[in-house]
């Protein structure tokens, strides 16, 4: 895995003084790029730290154009590469007494060319788009200059609203027109979820284009190259290269937590599982 910060232009300075060979190679290489999109809460820009975990599957989701041919990841799969991801980054699995409560969510979200525009608002399909490529501030701005052109209510006082989507705004538009692989996973405080309160403590949006490669293999190398940015807080969506992976049969042996096995309300989890499907989905029923 590495982060990529060779622009196109300065790519093309290489290639002409000598570089060619190298960079040739890697148009050849499986490697494809992710988007990371990671964020704390309280919006500090530190480090949460690795701590005592269970995770509750929030399940698969095929949300947009329908499109036949690639096999989504088992749900078993799915747990064990969250599993192997945050024990590389120090998380140990507690089955009783967790500390932080995880959820994720996790598929692949297209453009919905069927659902019905909705006159001086947005599509709830291209609202989870825009959200799952961009960070909380980026993603209301982008909303705004929406809502500006449509002349519609709603837009968020706390985001600027350009004329003009410019820089980062401008990439989060264009990262949100493409389908779009991608794992969800959030972090509750687990004393917050026992008295029926969802405190949420981080969130990191994994993703990469539908065309990257096999679903079963896209989405476990999601989770090994974000894995890094769990807890942490980053400014603006992150390009990061990582390798497609595949696990075996013979090495899934995780399973997700439930509700009773954390003393948790089943009907106030099932809530909290069935909201976070439908925002990051973009479906309401």
């Amino acid at each position: 895995m590495k982060i990529r910060t060779l622009p196109p232009l300065c790519l093309g300075a290489l290639l002409t003084v000598g570089f060619g060979t190298q960079a040739s190679a890697g148009i050849f290489s499986s490697n494809f790029d992710m988007l990371v999109v990671a964020e704390r809460s309280d919006g500090r820009h530190v480090q949460a730290g690795p701590a005592p975990y269970a995770a509750l599957d929030g399940g698969y989701i095929e949300a947009g154009d329908p499109i036949a041919g690639d096999t989504p990841p088992t749900p078993a799969v799915v747990a064990q590469s969250l599993q192997n991801a945050l024990a590389n980054q120090g998380y140990t699995l507690a089955a009783a007494s967790p500390s932080v409560v995880l959820t994720y969510h996790w598929g692949v979200l297209r453009i919905d060319h069927r659902q019905i525009r909705v006159p001086y608002g947005i599509k709830t399909n291209l609202e989870a788009r825009i959200e799952l490529v961009s960070t909380s501030q980026l993603g209301a701005e982008v909303e705004n200059h929406i809502l500006l052109n449509e002349k519609g209510p709603g837009m968020n006082p706390d985001a600027s609203a350009p004329r003009l989507l410019v820089g980062p705004t401008e990439t989060v538009a264009e990262d949100a027109r493409q389908p779009r692989i991608f794992i969800i996973v959030s972090a509750y405080d687990y004393q917050g979820l026992l008295h029926r309160e969802t405190k949420l403590l981080w969130r990191a949006k994994l993703s990469a284009r539908e065309q990257s490669g096999r679903m079963d293999e896209v989405i476990p190398a999601l989770l090994a190259g974000g894995a890094p940015y769990f807890g942490q807080d980053v400014t603006e969506p992150k390009i990061v290269e990582t390798t497609p992976r595949a696990l075996s049969a013979s090495a899934v042996s995780a399973m997700p937590a439930s509700a009773e096995s954390l003393n948790l309300d089943r009907q106030f989890i099932d809530g909290l599982l069935k909201a976070e499907h439908v925002s990051f989905s973009g479906y309401t029923d």
